[in-house]
């Protein structure tokens, strides 16, 4: 744990992947603490959180707030049992909130995502590993109801000023980053991270055009005025601007990638991701490379550049212009 301004604290928590922390913010208030994103519900990351609040001479019954940035395991997971802890209310973003509201008794994991993977092509046995690997990652995370909302623009003050939300969807519907003018600091929870790119993807519960989404983000998050990035994975840096030019210049090269494994000859999104990325990969890399296959696909689908026919069920896909195979 180490500062991250005035009145804010940055507090590292352990993941158990090979993306092995996920950085946690706590904010001082007027009569209590804003803690933004929670971690896993893991004992290892609520022991280092517990921790982290000790240092700090606090414990949970601080925590007055809890605000999400978005849906992933690694930011919510831990929001119902912290909840439970301190008392305090959920806040999150109402269409990301959905996604993580309490399953019927009747709702089968992985019941709607099965039938989205075979429709791009991905076999059964690669499907089975990649609902046990995914079922693993649940138990990591508790589903729960939202207390409050939080829209893009909103305001929350805090000790060294206050952070406006600003949206920026692209690696989730409807992430939140926040940004405090009066420190200069963007907290871009996973829209811009230190040494990676973060997985823009296409999944079943979330089509359309991510990748043009996020483009539009970086735009909005071009324009502020920002001396240090504080992200949710990774240090805090600086040259935000020439991090975006960099992230633009990455996805027109993996365009350029997908187009020249696409060619002429109809192939789905994921024998194009397994050209790409490579096929030994484990099953969790294999599904996110899909998707982020099918975000590029969707992106120059949209600029005339590839088309897409359906066959025996499955999505294919071939270079615009060229006689079908």
């Amino acid at each position: 744990m180490w500062p991250a301004g005035e009145g804010a604290w940055q507090i590292r928590l352990p993941l158990p992947w090979a993306l092995n922390s996920v950085n946690v913010f706590l904010f001082r208030q007027s009569g209590g603490y804003l803690l933004l994103d929670t971690g896993l519900k893991t004992d290892e990351s609520l022991l280092a959180l517990e921790a982290a609040l000790a240092g700090l001479n606090l414990d949970w019954r601080v925590i007055t707030r809890i605000l999400i940035s978005h849906m992933h395991p690694d930011h919510v997971g831990a929001a119902a049992e912290i909840r439970r802890r301190s008392g305090a209310p959920i806040r999150m973003h109402p269409r990301e909130a959905e996604m993580v509201k309490p399953r019927g008794p009747d709702h089968k994991f992985f019941e709607r995502a099965e039938p989205y993977m075979h429709a791009h092509g991905v076999p059964q046995a690669d499907i089975d590993a990649m609902r046990e690997e995914a079922s693993g990652v649940s138990e990591r995370m508790e589903r729960f109801v939202a207390d409050e909302s939080i829209a893009g623009g909103d305001t929350i003050e805090f000790a060294g000023g206050a952070l406006r939300a600003v949206m920026a969807p692209g690696h989730s519907p409807a992430m939140l980053c926040f940004h405090c003018p009066e420190q200069r600091l963007l907290f871009s929870t996973d829209a811009i991270l230190e040494r990676t790119t973060p997985n823009i993807g296409v999944h079943w519960f979330y089509q359309g055009n991510p990748l043009g989404e996020y483009l539009n983000s970086l735009r909005t998050l071009e324009l502020l005025d920002v001396d240090k990035v504080l992200p949710s994975h990774g240090r805090p840096f600086q040259g935000h601007r020439e991090w975006i030019a960099g992230v633009r210049g990455h996805h027109r090269k993996r365009c350029a990638q997908i187009l020249a494994a696409v060619g002429g000859r109809p192939l789905s999104a994921y024998e194009i991701a397994g050209a790409v990325w490579g096929e030994d990969r484990p099953a969790a890399a294999r599904r996110f490379a899909m998707a982020e296959a099918l975000a590029h696909l969707e992106y120059v689908f949209r600029e005339g550049r590839v088309e897409q026919r359906l066959q025996n069920g499955v999505t294919l896909w071939k270079a615009a212009g060229h006689a079908a195979g």
